[in-house]
């Protein structure tokens, strides 16, 4: 339930249950979790938020929006089941379940708000906390979490938008992609419940190998960390700095390239076959340039830096994994590079080397040194110096149609206390990317500037 503010006025707070696919539909489902989710067992929720242009009045956002958004999302959950319940650690067993009993529904607050639906949506630095009245929370106890939250707030005249809280333990950001795009499109076709096979989750945890006990290793990592009360599942408490300011730039498809000329020049300078054979991807040019550029803005003083992202294990496991998987099935990929050369004229290039020799370790293993994985984490966060990335252009988000145009706006809030920056597609659809970035309010100046002259540089010594 979202905090008590003047910002937004509730309007309803409602449980939207799975609409039953026949009068004796199960009543309780189980789902075990894999190693791939019990590493996010007390990490923070992901809280998104959608916005919609829709200039019309309150009367018809409350009578024509919300009854289908409502009941579309009723008949999404038919196929979405285990999102309507909680995650809970049952006595008798060694890890936590997610468990649907009959009766169990997600949580659905409807608000509305006069506040200004355009500035929120826009891409300027504003303060993180602005967002938060329009934003769901899981009400976490050490018994028991929901797996997510929702809320609908209304703008008269302006929009409406669509904020929601996913426990990362329960599925990673393709997952929560795959539900969003199966509830716009089911909204879209007026509840109509058959879902696109690219849609329709596979919930079978059989295929989830584990050979090398790696649930058992991070387990005992979370033991270690609650303490004496070794099965709590409260989530960890992690505070957004009060002056945190979210903002969103873009990287067209001509800038990348021009980013992507100047970085395999830079290489070809170093005359080694490795580099010249090395062509480096999308994903690195965007990540190396975010990253030098919140370096620099940071002006970070650690001998190293260090770089977290995540990688999509569906496709580089032995046999695969279907992409519909529903889950988590992502680890982390962890870099490390020396400051001083990252904040040199040819910073962006060296972070580019770096991402893509850690992106072609992978062929090595995928989950190799997966068992060192949060260790190495906690670590890094106390040394300082660590960035991470979240989300991802191919979740296609700006895709999220439900039957009233594309979102003027996707916004990741939760980078506000990670401190990561989030990828996501184009609205434009063009081919580029957008990054919004979590700063302090005195840095956000010196980010843009040097976000823009590097663009500019770049530009200028593409080749």
């Amino acid at each position: 339930m979202a905090q008590s503010n003047p910002v937004v006025k509730v309007l309803d707070v409602c449980k939207v249950a799975p609409t039953p696919h026949t009068p004796n539909s199960t009543t309780q489902t189980s789902l075990p979790l894999t190693f791939f989710d019990v590493q996010w067992l007390r990490f923070p929720p992901t809280q998104r938020l959608f916005f919609y242009k829709f200039p019309y009045p309150e009367t018809t956002l409350i009578d024509t929006i919300l009854p289908k958004l409502k009941h579309s999302l009723s008949v999404t959950l038919q196929h979405y089941v285990p999102l309507a319940g909680n995650l809970v650690w049952p006595l008798e067993s060694g890890k936590p379940i997610v468990q649907y009993n009959e009766g169990d529904a997600v949580s659905l607050m409807i608000a509305e708000s006069e506040a200004n639906f355009y500035q929120l949506s826009g891409n300027s630095f504003r303060e993180a906390k602005e967002l938060h009245p329009f934003l769901p929370y899981l009400l976490a106890s050490q018994t028991r979490v929901p797996v997510m939250a929702l809320q609908i707030t209304l703008f008269p005249s302006a929009g409406f938008c669509i904020g929601y809280a996913a426990h990362h333990a329960v599925f990673d950001g393709k997952s929560i992609a795959m539900f969003m795009h199966s509830w716009a499109s089911i909204c879209k076709r007026d509840g109509e419940s058959t879902l696109s096979r690219e849609l329709t989750p596979i919930y079978d945890r059989t295929i989830v190998k584990d050979p090398s006990d790696l649930e058992k290793a991070y387990l005992n990592c979370w033991s270690a960390d609650n303490g004496a009360n070794d099965r709590s599942l409260e989530i960890w408490d992690m505070k957004a700095p009060p002056d945190a300011m979210l903002g969103t730039f873009q990287l067209t498809k001509a800038n990348i390239e021009s980013i992507k000329n100047w970085v395999e020049a830079k290489w070809q300078e170093k005359h080694t076959e490795k580099q010249a054979l090395i062509h480096p991807s999308t994903f690195a040019i965007t990540s190396a340039y975010i990253w030098v550029c919140i370096i620099k803005t940071r002006k970070l003083t650690t001998e190293k830096v260090h770089l977290l992202f995540s990688v999509d294990c569906r496709a580089r496991l032995e046999p695969s994994i279907p992409s519909t998987y529903f889950g988590n099935c992502i680890t982390g990929c962890i870099i490390d590079a020396d400051t001083n050369k990252c904040m040199e004229e040819d910073g962006v290039a060296i972070a580019a080397w770096v991402i893509a020799e850690a992106i072609r370790g992978l062929a090595d293993g995928v989950l190799k040194g997966a068992k060192e994985l949060i260790p190495n984490v906690l670590s890094r966060l106390k040394e300082g110096g660590l960035v991470s990335i979240a989300g991802s252009p191919g979740f296609e988000l700006y895709k999220t149609d439900f039957r009233w145009g594309r979102p003027s706006k996707v916004e990741m809030v939760s980078i506000d206390k990670s401190g990561a920056f989030y990828l996501s597609d184009s609205r434009d659809g063009n081919g580029g990317i957008e990054i919004g970035v979590v700063l302090k309010k005195h840095e956000t100046e010196a980010f843009a500037s040097l976000f823009a002259s590097g663009l500019e540089y770049h530009q200028v010594h593409k080749s």
